[in-house]
């Protein structure tokens, strides 16, 4: 079987590796070439285009940044050259409009669509242990889940593939509003004289133990807010994402729009290559705790 996988960026690279390190066949593609000519040592056909990946693939993955990207690689002209009966998967985190519209072009050509977007960030996608949120036709999801299962644990969602892309935004929305929430409650303790580290270690350890609360209550009390993790710009694009798909279903979201408004400040400072704990920054600046900069 030929499969391909398109978009080698902080997540891609790795996922595609854990595919070529559990001796599946993979080529892979990425805009930028040097991202991919290391996976050949793993065993990786590297291609020189997009319609080279796509040409007679029977399955094919695209991790992508954003639903221009994904538009931009999945025109009628380049779809048509894929195995007849092909499946395309879409790990990237998308608008449910784009899944829908791909669910029915993928239709109109006599191939199949299924919708995998991912929990975890790049350390995770490189140890294998991701969760993946999949939907689509359940023959479709068969033929891809020998590859996806070396990514990490896979959630089934049904049939439908924009049903796992409303779970992403929904799961991406509330990591965001942890990381708000967490940023609000620290400062909160600061300002009266509590250090935030104690209060956190009694939250981590008792009704707030989370992962995902020691994860990120530790990158906000270490300030890391650096390139490397999940950008600003990502978090600005999956909100604005939640808002649309909020507007779209008649779904009141409030905390939707505060988030928005972070982020549009986090994006007028020029922070958009910072991780998107960066949110704490702004909460600090607000309440009196720290200069205007990072």
């Amino acid at each position: 079987m030929k499969a391909s996988f398109i978009g080698l960026g902080r997540m891609g690279g790795h996922m595609a590796r854990r595919v070529l390190l559990n001796k599946l066949p993979l080529g892979v593609y990425n805009r930028n070439q040097e991202k991919a000519k290391p996976l050949a040592a793993d065993g990786a056909e590297v291609f020189s285009s997009p319609r080279d990946a796509y040409r007679d693939a029977e399955l094919f993955i695209t991790m992508v940044s954003n639903d221009f990207a994904l538009n931009s690689l999945t025109t009628p002209q380049d779809l048509t050259l894929m195995a007849p009966g092909g499946v395309h998967v879409s790990m990237s985190t998308i608008s449910v409009e784009l899944s829908d519209a791909l669910t029915a072009l993928h239709a109109s050509l006599g191939q199949a669509f299924v919708s995998c977007p991912v929990f975890g960030r790049p350390l995770a996608a490189e140890a294998g242990t991701l969760n993946l949120c999949l939907a689509g036709p359940q023959d479709a999801k068969a033929k891809a889940a020998p590859y996806l299962a070396t990514m990490g644990k896979i959630f089934d969602f049904g049939l439908k593939p924009s049903g796992a892309n409303s779970v992403k935004l929904a799961g991406n929305f509330m990591l965001a509003t942890l990381i708000e929430m967490l940023s609000e409650a620290f400062s909160l303790v600061d300002k009266h004289g509590v250090t935030p580290l104690s209060f956190f270690d009694l939250i981590s350890t008792t009704n707030f133990s989370a992962p995902a609360v020691k994860i990120y209550g530790q990158l906000l009390l270490d300030n890391s807010f650096g390139p490397g993790g999940f950008s600003a710009a990502l978090g600005a694009k999956d909100i604005g994402l939640v808002k649309a798909a909020a507007k779209n279903s008649l779904t009141p979201m409030p905390l939707a729009s505060t988030l928005e408004d972070r982020f549009l400040r986090i994006l007028a400072r020029g922070w958009e290559d910072k991780d998107w704990c960066v949110l704490g920054q702004i909460q600090k600046e607000d309440s009196g705790l720290a200069k205007p900069s990072v």
